[in-house]
């Protein structure tokens, strides 16, 4: 079977959905991404853009959602727990 042409009998084909959402659940979305990247090292005005751009559909939609004053305080607030922690791998000294 040919990937661009899916079996219309296939149990296993994916098939995405919409589920409604509220301002609180939303507003956990925007926590959990905000958290995410600050974990992953990034400084805010990087982790800003993540929100600001339609590319991170998840992270605009929160932003349109919620504004950028209220993105703002969760970033300010996941970065002043988050922000401080760096990783890093270097090799052991022989």
């Amino acid at each position: 079977m040919p990937y661009d042409e899916p079996d219309a009998t296939d149990p296993n084909m994916l098939v995405g959905v919409e589920l409604p959402g509220t301002a609180e659940s939303t507003r956990d979305m925007a926590y959990v991404f905000a958290e995410e990247f600050a974990r992953l090292g990034f400084e805010k005005r990087r982790l800003m853009s993540v929100f600001r751009t339609p590319f991170y559909a998840g992270a605009h939609r929160a932003y349109m959602e919620l504004g950028e004053g209220e993105i703002e305080q969760i970033v300010d607030e996941c970065m002043a727990i988050w922000g401080r922690v760096r990783f890093g791998d270097r090799d052991a000294q022989l």
